[in-house]
């Protein structure tokens, strides 16, 4: 039994989904095609982070530490896999898509994660 409880990571992906799927609908009343950019650019950053964090936060105790370790390097390196997978299908499967608009989201999903986790973990 561990006395440190784990941290809400897991919250920070649902928190995100909640964020993009406004702009989602605005960018869908703009155009079609930005607004399914802009949400796959976001799914494609939140997916590998929960991963992520499901992974890295899985044990927890000083007697699992060598637990703790290979799950942050599984996590990481899944995350990185997962990443570069969902770009190779997002592009070779939806060809039209808007490279600016999915991009960008990609991008400005990582400060607000950045965000919502230390927001997080400060209460």
């Amino acid at each position: 039994m561990t006395t440190i409880p784990k941290p809400p990571v897991n919250r920070v992906a649902l928190y995100q989904m909640y964020l993009l799927l406004p702009f989602t609908g605005v960018a869908f009343l703009l155009d079609a095609v930005i607004g399914l950019s802009v949400m796959v650019g976001g799914v494609i950053q939140v997916i590998p982070h929960a991963w992520f964090a499901r992974q890295a936060f899985k044990y927890t105790g000083a007697r699992q530490t060598h637990l703790v370790v290979r799950a942050m390097y599984q996590g990481e390196t899944g995350k990185v896999v997962l990443t570069a997978a969902l770009f190779v299908i997002a592009f070779s499967e939806l060809p039209n898509l808007n490279f600016l608009a999915l991009m960008s989201t990609f991008i400005l999903m990582i400060p607000v994660q950045w965000y919502l986790t230390v927001r997080l973990l400060e209460y």
